[in-house]
């Protein structure tokens, strides 16, 4: 918008002018000085026409931009959110799908490993069942080979001892060709008629023995079913309901064990007791087991019927624990366990 000013304003001067003067009577020169204030005014008119059309040009141009920026802005956060959302569906996808191809890769392998195994099973039982007919033919074969030499060794020893008394065959064979198969050819008639006679006898001896049997066995079931009642009895008829003022001393099993680090370090003793004992129970036997044990020096070598019992008893615990552990590293410390309790020495009190 246009628009006017107007200002006011005093402007001093001064200086300083030489004159001369021609000769009248006699002429001569000199100077004078002047000073003064001059008022001026001042009009400004200011035409902001050009700068106001301009303005306005550029206002317009500011809110097409403007309206340009938010469409802009707008389009670009709907393809930003569309982006995301297919970035997002990407790598979920992309998820998903790796683990699905990891679980069937690992299923694959499972399967391999499983069916690898089970061929090897089967391998395993063809060979173990080929040995099995393998030894079975061998131990036919050895049996048969000594049967046959067993046989003619009777045969030889027949032959021998027929030769050294070959006299008492004979008469043998003449007796009884003569008394006893005649004897048998008269009593054959007697027997059969008498067959079934004896037949009838037999089957009531028979039916006696198995009813008296059968008496054997109830009578020892019923012993066997009343032997509780009788022992609570017995045990009952033993007990009296009167209070004791003495201690009665209760024994329990106590291990002591003494060992030291697998570098030749310090030595440790531990005290193992039942699990029905309470922990001050515990602590109490284990100071006084660990004292007593500690203390004495009378340790010996136990003998060799006793070694023998813990020999065998320890060969069935072991036995019996990796009877089902097949594995390289079961197999490893089983050895182990035998080994090192084949080189111990065992010594008790």
């Amino acid at each position: 918008m246009s628009y006017r000013r107007n200002y006011r304003a005093s402007v001093p001067y001064s200086g300083r002018l030489s004159y001369s003067y021609p000769a009248s009577q006699s002429g001569g020169s000199g100077s004078a000085s002047y000073s003064g204030e001059v008022a001026v005014n001042v009009t400004i008119n200011v035409d902001t026409g050009p700068f106001d059309g301009s303005v306005h040009n550029c206002n317009k141009m500011i809110d097409a931009l403007t309206a340009s920026v938010d469409i802009t802005n707008a389009s670009q956060c709907i393809a930003i959110q569309e982006r995301t959302q297919k970035i997002a569906k990407s790598l979920t996808d992309g998820f998903f799908g790796a683990i699905k191809t990891e679980l069937s890769q690992q299923l694959q392998a499972l399967d391999s490993a499983i069916k690898a195994g089970l061929g090897l099973i089967q391998e395993q039982g063809k060979a173990v069942s080929a040995q099995k007919n393998t030894m079975e033919v061998d131990f036919n074969r050895i049996s048969s080979r000594y049967v046959a030499l067993f046989t003619d060794l009777d045969d030889e020893c027949y032959k021998r001892i027929y030769a050294l008394d070959k006299n008492a065959f004979m008469l043998s064979e003449k007796v009884q060709k003569q008394l006893v198969s005649e004897q048998t050819s008269d009593s054959a008639a007697l027997s059969a008629l008498e067959m079934r006679e004896e037949a009838s006898s037999k089957i009531v001896l028979l039916i006696s023995n198995l009813n008296k049997k059968a008496k054997q066995v109830l009578k020892t079931l019923h012993e066997y079913v009343t032997q509780e009642s009788r022992l609570t009895a017995l045990v009952d008829s033993f007990l009296f309901n009167e209070a004791r003022r003495e201690k009665t001393p209760v024994y329990v099993p106590v291990l002591w064990l003494e060992h030291d680090d697998i570098g030749g370090g310090a030595e440790y003793c531990e005290t193992f007791a039942p699990e029905y004992l309470d922990q001050a129970q515990k602590k109490r036997i284990a100071e006084k087991t660990d004292a007593f044990c500690s203390a004495t020096s009378s340790w010996r070598s136990i003998s060799t019927e006793e070694k023998e019992a813990l020999h065998r008893a320890f060969i069935t615990l072991v036995e019996n624990h990796f009877e089902i552990k097949t594995g390289d590293a079961e197999q490893r410390v089983y050895k182990m366990t035998l080994s090192l309790w084949q080189n111990s020495d065992v010594s008790s009190l």
